[in-house]
């Protein structure tokens, strides 16, 4: 009998002590994540953080960096937020709700934005004990109108996510509908905007995808009743990373590289004369990039602010170094659209090949390491719409570079070192092949 009320005893203290443990542990988490983040846009604080038994509360601030904050600072808007933390233990984890607080500092621009008594924005937040992390995040609707009469209005933002103990994550976002108008009498419309990604930020850059959709995509002069539409607009990109080994010295050393991919594409554009193009298309790669190499041109790139200093020039001029002599290659795999003429389809490759060490002393050495090819195809007609294009057109087709086929022209060639390959198999020096182009 003893040992069964002790047990039980052991069991409530548990039970009465279980939310203090959830309060700790969730205080530890929230100060690795929400309550410590550093990025080059943002930077997130605890302000304060009071932990009770069954629930705890809670302010950070966020503070904006680089281009954000010179950005709402032309504007005359509050660079630093705060964000109030509401906070429920449970059995296994946390639940949260946040709101931005509007204190006397952001008052003024939250109603010019929402108006008064208003929630700009709700956030709901629900972390384990094993720290994945699910979010939900609405910016509520609001208009802003500037003293020049210029207005910008917008449905609800919405965005959801989920991040794992390891980093790794996935989200996604909308908005219904958004319109910018100006005292020029022109506008901007935006409509069926959604978008996501699954990956990672590795501190760099986002390894994985991310993509987004617009339905309908409308600039319009109102004085002139003219407008460009594009219709069904995505674009996706992919960062991936892959590891190389290679033979050194007789010892494995592991190069790191990364591939960016980037896809973008139109369904239908509208132009201001009422021209009709579609299926508009291009697809680019930029492979086998160093990775430590972009990433410090990365790192350099945001924390340059004007002229470059000697220093800065020099480390600039490194990291080039470095991503040529261990090779790269950019590939615009297609780019293509349906004009009214016809059809226009081409695609592009240039390779750097490896080993070529500081090439900044000498750039004329980077042709012996070069690969390619291109290839151009479209309506022989567009030939006759550039004035003048009549005497360069004949001497391309004499020197073999163009080639005419009932209605349409043709463009090929590879490159290879310091020699341009023709369709026709001619060869010529690069250089002799650039001021034909430009003859």
């Amino acid at each position: 009998m003893l040992g069964k009320v002790g047990a039980v005893a052991g069991a409530v203290a548990v039970a009465l002590c279980w939310p203090l443990a959830v309060g700790q542990i969730g205080e530890r988490i929230y100060q690795d994540t929400v309550g410590d983040y550093d990025s080059p846009y943002v930077e997130v604080t605890t302000e304060s953080y009071d932990r009770g038994y069954l629930s705890s509360h809670a302010i950070s601030k966020i503070a904006l960096k680089s281009s954000w904050k010179d950005l709402f600072e032309e504007q005359g808007w509050p660079t630093e937020w705060h964000i109030a933390h509401d906070i429920r233990h449970g059995l296994f984890g946390l639940s949260s709700d946040s709101t931005l607080v509007v204190d006397d500092a952001v008052a003024p621009q939250v109603t010019a934005w929402w108006g008064s008594d208003a929630v700009p924005l709700t956030l709901k937040t629900t972390t384990l004990l094993t720290r994945k992390t699910d979010l939900s995040l609405t910016l509520n609707p609001f208009v802003y109108q500037d003293e020049e009469g210029n207005t910008f209005k917008s449905e609800p933002w919405t965005f959801t996510g989920e991040v794992s103990a390891d980093g790794n994550g996935h989200f996604s976002y909308a908005l219904k509908d958004a319109q910018l108008k100006t005292i020029t009498d022109e506008s901007m419309h935006v409509s069926g905007l959604q978008g996501g990604g699954q990956g990672r930020w590795d501190g760099g850059f986002w390894i994985g995808d991310q993509h987004l959709q617009l339905d309908k995509l409308r600039f319009t002069n109102h004085l002139t009743e003219q407008s460009v539409d594009l219709d069904t607009i995505k674009v996706s990109s992919v960062n991936t990373l892959m590891q190389g080994e290679q033979a050194a010295e007789e010892k494995a050393t592991t190069n790191t590289t990364l591939n960016n991919r980037n896809q973008l594409s139109v369904s239908s554009l509208l132009s201001l004369d009422g021209k009709q193009y579609q299926n508009f298309n291009v697809d680019l790669l930029l492979a086998d990039l160093n990775y430590d190499a972009v990433t410090r041109l990365s790192v350099m790139g945001e924390d340059l602010d004007g002229e470059l200093t000697q220093e800065q020039a020099q480390d600039v001029i490194l990291a080039l170094d470095l991503l040529i002599a261990k090779g790269l290659t950019v590939n615009l795999k297609d780019i293509s659209i349906e004009a009214p003429e016809g059809l226009v389809a081409g695609h592009v490759r240039l390779t750097v090949q490896p080993g070529l060490a500081r090439a900044s002393q000498n750039l004329s050495q980077i042709s012996s390491k070069l690969e390619g090819e291109f290839y151009l195809e479209f309506p022989s007609v567009l030939l006759n719409t550039v004035e003048g294009m009549e005497a360069q057109t004949e001497r391309l087709v004499q020197s073999g570079v163009l080639t005419l086929k009932e209605d349409r022209a043709y463009l090929s060639l590879k490159l290879e070192g310091d020699k341009v390959i023709l369709g026709n198999g001619d060869q010529l020096p690069l250089t002799m092949f650039m001021s034909l182009l430009l003859s």
